[in-house]
């Protein structure tokens, strides 16, 4: 390599450092709120990054490059896993997947300099256009659905984080140890393959993580519509049993108005008010509360409110909703039914003084939807603004509605005001 070029090459490895943090924080999710994390964040990275540095500057880049395991993996390892929202395979997959594709873009630029002759100019270029290109594609293309897939993928990621694992070591190794790799011409071959194989493997990574998180939504949306369906029987149901009711009172009615006209003409009035009356409660008790002109909304509203009105619960209900609602109902329902359910769930071992919900939606000017219940104890919220579940199996109603929110590009937001909590959507 020209030594002219030698001082510029060796400061893309600071670079590349920098872009390899960056990259990660693009993907990684803390489980801190975000001032305690910015605390902790800023004055890591000052000293990493800074000791990494002094190091390159004080005894050269390769001396920094044989103890970079010491001095830049393992420093980042330890404070990233304490921080990490996700642990396990995921956290370990995502720290080789950014490393592994640093390296990467390392490795193929310096072939590509040996193999035009560029005698580290090319590099040099290609590297400075390059890491800016990563951070921006990681960015703008990568971080929301891989963090889709964190939170709802949960099978598979040991295995893939083992194989990053092993790319990650195989791609070290083979870029330096025991020389660099343009001294090792007999070894470019085999690296060559390695950089070919690398983006194979993880494409196939992340169509497997696809398919799995296509799986998980199927299944979610398939017990949706196992329970809206169930719903919507119960609620023809209902139906069917007060037009019976309807029509028997039908069916009573003339013999009802014939017994009040004898009173009548007996000058019996306070007998035919009575009896008026009780044909009147009679009547009433055929009747069948409609929440809503839409079917599906309606059967589960009628579901959830009669579970919370059986344990208790004083429910208030304003809604004002049209039959056609501008994004499926079956969506909106479900964010109904994950909605009241939670509530239900929150207030069910409250005092009964205490024991009430709220539901207001209104269809105009556009869909706008608000529940809240009172909160038995502090509520915790995570950094993307969702209630941290008490134990391990809750939180996947506010997920589901989270995502729903996404999806529509919706104003979604879970507060808490007054002792109550109050979730509010507007689309």
């Amino acid at each position: 390599m020209n030594l002219q070029y030698q001082y510029l090459v060796e400061w893309t490895t600071a670079l590349a450092m920098f872009a390899v943090i960056i990259v990660f924080l693009i993907l990684f999710e803390p489980r801190w709120p975000p001032k305690v994390y910015a605390c902790s964040l800023v004055p890591f990275l000052a000293l990493w990054f800074g000791g990494n540095l002094y190091i390159m500057i004080a005894y050269g880049i390769e001396v920094q490059g044989n103890y970079t395991l010491l001095t830049a993996t393992l420093p980042s390892l330890l404070y990233f896993w304490i921080a990490a929202k996700h642990r396990g395979g995921r956290f370990f997959f995502t720290f080789c997947l950014v490393d592994t594709a640093v390296i990467w873009m390392m490795m193929a630029t310096n072939l590509i300099d040996y193999a035009v002759g560029g005698e580290g100019l090319v590099i040099f270029v290609l590297r400075v256009a390059a890491l800016p290109v990563m951070i921006y594609v990681g960015w703008r293309f990568v971080r929301r659905p891989y963090l889709l897939l964190l939170r709802t993928v949960s099978r598979g990621w040991w295995l893939f984080a083992a194989m990053t694992g092993l790319f990650y070591v195989t791609l070290t190794i083979m870029s330096a140890i025991p020389t660099n790799l343009r001294q090792r011409p007999e070894d470019m071959p085999a690296a060559v393959m390695m950089l070919i194989l690398l983006p194979l493997t993880y494409a196939t990574i992340f169509i497997v993580l696809l398919q799995q998180d296509e799986l998980f939504h199927a299944r979610e949306r398939q017990h949706t519509f196992e329970i809206q369906s169930a719903m919507m029987e119960q609620r023809v149901g209902e139906l069917r049993d007060a037009e019976d009711r309807y029509r028997c009172e039908r069916h009573d009615m003339r013999h009802r108005l014939l017994a009040i006209a004898a009173m009548l003409q007996q000058n019996d009035t306070k007998a035919a008010l009575d009896y008026i009356g009780v044909s009147e409660q009679a009547l009433a008790a055929t009747a069948v509360e409609r929440y809503c002109a839409n079917p599906a909304l309606d059967a589960v509203l009628s579901s959830y409110i009669r579970q919370a009105q059986e344990l208790g619960i004083q429910v208030e209900t304003q809604i004002n909703l049209p039959a056609e609602l501008p994004v499926p109902a079956v969506e909106v329902s479900t964010v109904f039914a994950n909605a009241l359910e939670n509530m239900i769930h929150a207030v069910r071992d409250l005092p009964a003084e205490k024991r009430r919900i709220t539901c207001k939606c209104m269809g105009s000017p556009c869909l706008m939807l608000e529940f809240s219940n009172p909160c038995g104890e502090d509520v915790r919220f995570g950094q993307d603004g969702l209630p941290v579940p008490r134990s391990a199996g809750h939180g996947i109603g506010t997920r589901s509605i989270a995502a729903f929110a996404e999806k529509y590009q919706a104003v979604c937001s879970f507060r808490v005001e007054n002792g109550w909590f109050k979730l509010r959507l507007a689309l």
